[in-house]
């Protein structure tokens, strides 16, 4: 559990720090709504991953801990911050809420913009409220694998338990963390799975609204079809994206939350608690191959996977040693003639004012994605890539490629 903790808290904060720098480093992206919540939720898991890595300094020195070198001062402060990491999962609903209110009901930018201070200010309030108040009542003591809410002795009996009539005992015979597992759950799995089923909810209705707009627009613009098609590939693309950071929430806390479960019963197995917490420790990791496999998928320079990853970390974490400027759409082009690109614009905008001659396809609930205009312009217009200016979305048919332009920085 040592090694493969600190190894999977290395990759989620390196996963993290790659966001945060993506997304602060570039204007365009810090426009975004979508952007500056998952830099929340990057942050989140940036300092509760540097907290878990160092997590030897402290836990109490006296605990079963390896290496451990801590006081109870120490156990405090990460307890306090670990505690107020579940703000990142109420960022999650934030970033659900806002596809589900864009997609399906058609919000715009501008609308969101109204309503994302709360997007801001109730994870926050939240993390914060739940942090200090089990700071408070002395909740933070040794629990496995860092510092949290846990009781004190791990075997002492909560006065819950002696006002149920469930011992012989008067009074709780608990140093600290009186009723550790009842500020668990009210504090954290709770909240935790009502998020997690929110999230379900969200992507459930954001699915048949993009359905029934498909089949209604296919239906009504038959003349349209290939239209019809680039904007499904979009559509579907954007469905896909939400679903995989949901997944990825999903699964990191599936393990953590059976060993919670399980010790409400009976000591937790090593191998479980080796699981919860490895996983509870990937979050930042699977966000950043989510957040960057748009770029990576349009990375056309080099022909290898270890290449293109490298290229991202050194774009993100070296980027000031880093000679070739991914943030610059001009060093992005597929191919070496710029004639050949201009060309090919030219015969999709010919293309676009037929289709649109003809009629086009229009939806409040298709994502638009600019694609072919350059950032500038796109800027000028206020088109933007809303919901992926990580570079998602500026190609979505691959029998296009040559006319499509590849950014790293979207």
């Amino acid at each position: 559990l040592f090694i493969l903790q600190k190894m999977a808290c290395c990759l989620s904060a390196l996963g993290s720090l790659m966001i945060i720098s993506q997304v602060t480093r570039s204007e365009f992206n810090r426009r975004k709504t979508q952007q500056r919540l998952i830099l929340a939720i990057s942050v989140i898991d940036f300092q509760t991953s540097i907290i878990w890595i160092f997590t030897p300094l402290f836990m109490p020195a006296d605990s079963d801990y390896p290496f451990a070198l801590g006081n109870r001062a120490s156990c405090d402060a990460q307890g306090f911050i670990v505690q107020f990491s579940s703000a990142g999962f109420l960022y999650m609903c934030a970033l659900q809420f806002m596809y589900l209110l864009v997609i399906k009901y058609g919000w715009k930018q501008r609308d969101i913009m109204k309503l994302e201070k709360w997007f801001h200010i109730i994870p926050n309030a939240f993390g914060f409220a739940t942090a200090t108040t089990a700071l408070v009542l002395k909740q933070y003591n040794s629990a496995n694998w860092d510092c949290w809410i846990a009781p004190l002795p791990a075997d002492c009996t909560s006065s819950h338990e002696i006002n149920k009539g469930n011992t012989d005992l008067t009074e709780t015979d608990c140093d600290r963390g009186d009723n550790a597992n009842i500020f668990r759950w009210a504090f954290f799995f709770a909240p935790l799975w009502a998020s997690i089923a929110f999230c379900i909810l969200a992507m459930t209705l954001v699915h048949r609204t993009m359905k029934k707009s498909e089949v209604k627009y296919r239906k009504k613009y038959r003349f349209a079809q290939a239209n019809v098609g680039n904007k499904r590939q979009i559509s579907d693309e954007v469905k896909k994206q939400s679903i995989r950071y949901s997944l990825a929430f999903f699964i990191v806390w599936t393990f953590p939350t059976l060993a919670r479960i399980v010790q409400f019963f009976e000591e937790v197995h090593p191998v479980l608690v080796v699981l919860a917490g490895t996983s509870i420790g990937l979050q930042g990791f699977f966000n950043a191959i989510i957040y960057f496999r748009p770029r990576y998928n349009k990375c056309v320079k080099y022909d290898t996977w270890y290449k293109k990853v490298w290229a991202l970390v050194r774009s993100t974490i070296f980027f000031c040693c880093y000679v070739e400027d991914y943030t610059k759409d001009n060093l992005d082009y597929v191919g070496n003639s710029i004639v050949e690109n201009k060309i090919s614009r030219a015969s999709a905008t010919a293309t676009e004012t037929s289709a649109a001659r003809a009629g086009s396809v229009t939806s409040q609930h298709i994502v638009e994605y600019p694609g072919e205009k350059d950032e500038e312009k796109r800027e000028e217009d206020g088109e933007g890539d809303e919901w992926h200016s990580n570079g998602e979305g500026a190609s979505v048919n691959a029998n296009h490629a040559t006319s499509t332009r590849v950014s790293w920085q979207g």
